[in-house]
């Protein structure tokens, strides 16, 4: 099963491309192929983050599902990640 991983940014958030490269990072040492990682802004995807319940960047969303906004350190978001995929 996909695991399906989103995170909605904006231009003017200071921390969202500190936590784009850390979702990279995460990703890259899952090394799953199981994980697609979608970056999403959401000035131009606004109907998509208020259906999702984003209310700030950088928000995570798990597979349809809001997990954090904002994001917490990276060893939490590595075990929700890991959790999703049963490892």
């Amino acid at each position: 099963m996909k695991v399906q991983v989103e995170l909605f940014t904006a231009n003017v958030c200071a921390r969202c491309e500190q936590a784009k490269s850390m979702l990279r990072g995460l990703v890259e040492e899952l090394s799953d192929d199981r994980v697609e990682l979608k970056f999403i802004d959401v000035v131009e995807n606004l109907d998509q983050a208020v259906a999702k319940g984003v209310l700030a960047t950088p928000a995570l969303v798990v597979n349809g599902k809001l997990v954090y906004s904002p994001l917490p350190k990276r060893a939490t978001v590595m075990q929700t990640l890991k959790a999703e995929l049963g490892k």
